[in-house]
């Protein structure tokens, strides 16, 4: 019977023991797993930007264009909130010589039609909201150089890409340059604007790279408004 006993207690003990082993080496992959998916976090922050908060947009934008020594290029639908919140900056920056260039999207393109399906439409009707703004946005780009005392530059081209983001490109070709950007929100009846904010900084020249790259082929290729 004490045979018995000890066989049981033994073999309980090894029971035990390996719950203890499996426990420990779940609770150790589990930790591994968690690694992993923070420096893919990382990886993709680094990748693609810090995150901004919403409220802390505005003033990163105006931080970022007080700071331009020559140049901005934008790249967007119709960018009237770059404009509205930031004329002043703009005026300034081309009154010290700098210089805009601005990539807004067609009116009369198939990308512009389908993202004013996506925000407006409502029961087969829109409200040409996106029309306005865009109307807005060359009337400040005439504003801009109305005011700038005929310093600087600022020309508009407009392109036809089906857009996912908006970007603010400040120095590029510099060592000073930065990208905001504005990644649009997938659902349908929502503005560009408040989807994501990223920044990639200066000294991430290699991930900024594309994005120059991108704007100048788009460029090259837009239709140039006369202002």
């Amino acid at each position: 019977m004490s045979e018995w006993i000890g066989l049981a207690a033994g073999i309980g003990f090894g029971i035990m023991g390996l719950a203890a082993y499996l426990k420990t080496n779940l609770e150790s992959k589990q930790r591994e797993q968690e690694y992993q998916r923070r420096i893919e976090q990382l990886e993709d922050t680094i990748r693609r930007g810090q995150l901004l908060e919403f409220e802390k947009v505005v003033p990163e934008q105006k931080r970022l264009i007080r700071d331009a020594q020559r140049s901005i290029w934008i790249f967007s639908i119709n960018s009237l909130g770059l404009f509205h919140e930031h004329r002043e900056d703009m005026i300034s920056l081309l009154k010290k010589g700098g210089s805009m260039i601005v990539l807004l999207l067609d009116p009369e393109s198939k990308a512009f039609k389908d993202r004013e399906k996506k925000e407006e439409e409502i029961n087969g009707q829109i409200s040409g909201r996106l029309r306005a703004e865009y109307r807005a946005s060359v009337a400040y780009c005439k504003d801009i150089i109305n005011f700038s005392e005929g310093k600087g530059s600022l020309e508009l081209r407009l392109h036809k890409e089906d857009i996912n983001e908006v970007l603010l490109i400040i120095d590029p070709d510099t060592g000073n340059t930065t990208v905001h950007i504005n990644e649009f929100p997938p659902g349908r009846h929502t503005r560009g604007y408040i989807g994501k904010h990223r920044i990639i900084p200066r000294e991430q020249p290699d991930l900024i790279k594309p994005y120059i790259q991108r704007y100048e082929k788009l460029w090259n290729n837009a239709k140039r408004v006369d202002l």
